[in-house]
């Protein structure tokens, strides 16, 4: 049997208005709306990483029970864990421009979205807990 190393990391669902929060890369994805997530790092666990992950990339405090796991989704390279950001402090902003270049709430019909977020948020709100690509 072969197995292999994958990284874990952990992705964020905040919504507002019956809008999505959304981050504009400009790395391998230049030009399209992802989800806000990040690594999370050797020893640390998941849901340490996401509290760590949402301050680092949008400068809110969220404590654990302000999230919601809804997803995992394992592709070729990582384990995708999704949550859903139930409340937080401080108010949502683009941490890191130098990754990021813009952070907007869009609604699902936006032309930008990649589109496995499509895919992955409304698996998510059909009450589906596992995507596999």
């Amino acid at each position: 049997m072969m197995y292999c190393t994958k990284k874990v990391s952990a992705v964020f669902v905040l919504e507002q208005d019956n809008k999505f929060l959304f981050l504009k890369r400009t790395d391998g994805f230049k030009g399209w709306y992802l989800l806000p997530g990040g690594h999370v790092d050797e020893g640390e666990r998941v849901i340490e990483a996401a509290i760590r992950e949402l301050n680092e990339e949008l400068g809110i405090v969220v404590q654990a029970n302000d999230l919601q796991f809804v997803m995992v989704k394992p592709d070729e390279k990582y384990i995708n864990f999704f949550f859903r950001v139930l409340k937080w402090q401080g108010t949502p902003k683009n941490m890191e421009p130098e990754k990021h270049a813009d952070m907007a709430w869009l609604d699902l019909a936006h032309s930008k979205i990649y589109p496995d977020v499509i895919t992955e948020l409304t698996t998510i709100m059909s009450g589906q807990y596992y995507l596999e690509k």
